[in-house]
This record gives C-alpha cells, structure tokens and sequence, in this order.
C-alpha cells in the first residue's frame, strides 16, 4: 500500500483513522438505508449540532452540510494535493 507519510508511525495512524472512518461511514449508510437520513448529515456526524440545535435535521442543513463537504474536498484538493516533482514523470 501506497505511504501517506513518509514516518511510518504516523502512516500507521493515518491508516488507522482511514479504516475507522470508513467503517463509520458503513454504519451511518445502513442507518440511512433503514431509513434513519438525519444519520448523513454532515453537520450530525461533527456533532455540530450539539452546538447549535437544529442544524442536524431538515433537508435544506442536509444538503448545506454536503457542500461544505464538497468544498472542503475541492479546497484540499486544489491546496494540499499538488502533485509534486517526484510524482510528475518527464517524457522520455
């Protein structure tokens, strides 16, 4: 498997929080498939709404709490994810 970093104590713990996050999000599918979509909230998942109530129910916070996602992928994606000299091949 591909390294995230290049310790292999924190690659280990970003693997390991990447695993569990994919298993959370298992759960919280098949919470949605019977029926549960508050579960897919975004806002829900963070606990957000603990902070300010209401933001974890309702269709509209549903589909406010996946763009944030969304942007937050873009953002990381346009910033963080830059492919670097080592990972760009020059033609031969």
């Amino acid at each position: 498997m591909k390294l995230i970093f290049f310790n292999r104590y924190t690659n280990a713990l970003a693997k390991t929080i990447l695993f569990f996050g994919t298993i959370h999000l298992m759960v919280l599918a098949s919470l949605a498939i019977r029926g549960n979509m508050d579960a897919l909230n975004a806002f829900h998942i963070l606990s957000l709404d603990s902070v300010i109530p209401g933001l974890g129910s309702g269709m509209f916070n549903f589909v406010l709490s996946w763009c944030v996602v969304l942007g937050e992928y873009w953002m990381v994606y346009l910033i963080l994810a830059r492919p670097t000299k080592q990972n760009i091949q020059e033609p031969a």
